[in-house]
C-alpha cells in the first residue's frame, strides 16, 4: 500500500506539466485537425479511469468494512461515468453538434454535482466508518495507514 501511496504522490507531481502538455497538444489540433481531440479525449479518459482505480484501491486497504467496499466501488462507477461522458461528448460534438450540445449539457450538469457526490461519498464512509481518513488524508501523508488498518 506504501508503495501505490507513493505512486499516487509522484503522479501528483507530474500533474502541471502533463496538464501544459495536454493544453498544448488541444491547442495544436484546433489548429490543425480537430478530430485529434478525440484521441487526446480518449487518453485523458483513460488517465481519469486509472487514478480513480487507484485511489479505489488506497482506500479498499483502509477498511474491511464490506459496505465501504460497495461505497468505494459505487464511486469507482462514477469516475468511469466521468470518462464516458467526456470521450462522448468530444465525439460527438465533433460529428454531431447539435447531440453533442445536449451531451455537453448533460457533461456541465454532472461536472458541476461533481463536488457534492464526492461530499456525499465521504460522508457515507465516515457514516459507515467513523475514523477513516478521508483519500486526500492518506495521499497528502497526514494520517498514517497502519494506525488505520
Amino acid at each position: 500500500m506504501e508503495q501505490d501511496i507513493k505512486w499516487m504522490q509522484r503522479m501528483r507531481g507530474y500533474a502541471v506539466p502533463v496538464m501544459i502538455l495536454y493544453v498544448t497538444a488541444v491547442i495544436v489540433a484546433l489548429l490543425l485537425e480537430k478530430m485529434w481531440l478525440i484521441p487526446i479525449m480518449v487518453s485523458v479518459s483513460v488517465i481519469i479511469v486509472v487514478m480513480g482505480y487507484q485511489a479505489m484501491r488506497i482506500m479498499w486497504r483502509m477498511t474491511k468494512h464490506p459496505k465501504a467496499h460497495r461505497m468505494l466501488i459505487f464511486q469507482y462507477v462514477f469516475e468511469w461515468v466521468d470518462a464516458i461522458l467526456l470521450t462522448a461528448l468530444m465525439v460527438t460534438l465533433l460529428t454531431a453538434e447539435d447531440f453533442g450540445l445536449l451531451i455537453g449539457l448533460f457533461f456541465g450538469i454532472w461536472g458541476v454535482l461533481s463536488p457534492f457526490r464526492q461530499k456525499w461519498f465521504t460522508n457515507q464512509l465516515q457514516h459507515i466508518e467513523p475514523g477513516l481518513p478521508t483519500y486526500e488524508e492518506v495521499i497528502e501523508g497526514r494520517v498514517s495507514h497502519e494506525s488505520s488498518i
